[in-house]
């Protein structure tokens, strides 16, 4: 019987929790960071955590908890990059994508910004690209502008015309922008690990838009950085 885990990749804005059981995800659910509470995660399980939230951990007040971390095994060759900068999530993704991927491979998180994160063939971390996302470029729109308004993604607005008002063209523009902008980054990545042969995929909130116009592009399991969680808490324990 597989050993049962508890699996948390602790957000900015939300939680995702899951446990692995039987060699599978399962009650898979997200909530808010804010809401999270020590007794909202079992006892009696080990408990393997990403966190980006550095307050996360004295709220928990939970010394059971085993911490993603730059000092952990991870099976990825940090040493081309700034380590102790590199977000635990972050170190968890390129842990999933090495497990769940043919290397070399990339891949590419679309929400509030875009970042896409490579390795090589030999599991080296050659670096990654960060660019705003579509939210963030129409609120610089709104905000920096005196007479663009700003237009939410999450409105499910799409454009209908060539920019025929304001409206269709912010859309049209930020919407193809970020797609043009990505098959661009695809491209460096391909003359940086010098080679035509990468896997990519996508995943977040606005993986959707990618994956409709990319083809290349191969969508990622909602749980893609649990994996990457319970794979580094394997190499570690």
């Amino acid at each position: 019987m597989s050993e049962k885990v508890y699996i948390l990749d602790i957000g900015n804005t939300n939680t995702r929790c899951s446990l692995y059981d039987e060699g599978r995800f399962i009650q898979i659910f997200e909530k808010r960071t804010k809401d999270l509470y020590a007794d909202d995660i079992p006892r009696g399980l080990p408990i393997a955590a990403a966190s980006v939230v550095p307050w996360a951990k004295d709220k928990l007040k939970r010394d059971d908890i085993y911490y993603v971390s730059n000092q952990s095994v991870s099976g990825i060759d940090l040493s081309l990059v700034q380590a102790e900068k590199l977000g635990p999530d972050r170190i968890a993704n390129l842990a999933a994508l090495k497990a769940l991927s043919t290397l070399p491979a990339a891949v590419i998180d679309i929400g509030t910004a875009i970042t896409l994160e490579a390795l090589d063939e030999n599991a080296v971390f050659v670096g990654g690209i960060i660019a705003p996302g579509r939210e963030l470029q129409r609120k610089a729109l709104g905000s920096y502008t005196a007479a663009l308004p700003y237009i939410p993604v999450s409105g499910g607005r799409t454009y209908k015309t060539f920019g025929r008002d304001t409206e269709d063209s912010i859309i049209l523009g930020t919407d193809y922008g970020v797609i043009g902008a990505v098959k661009e980054f695809m491209a460096v990545t391909r003359r940086e690990i010098k080679t035509d042969k990468i896997s990519f995929f996508v995943t977040g909130g606005d993986a959707s838009i990618l994956a409709r116009n990319i083809p290349e592009l191969k969508t990622l399991p909602k749980e893609f950085t649990l994996i990457g969680v319970l794979e580094i808490w394997k190499l570690n324990h």
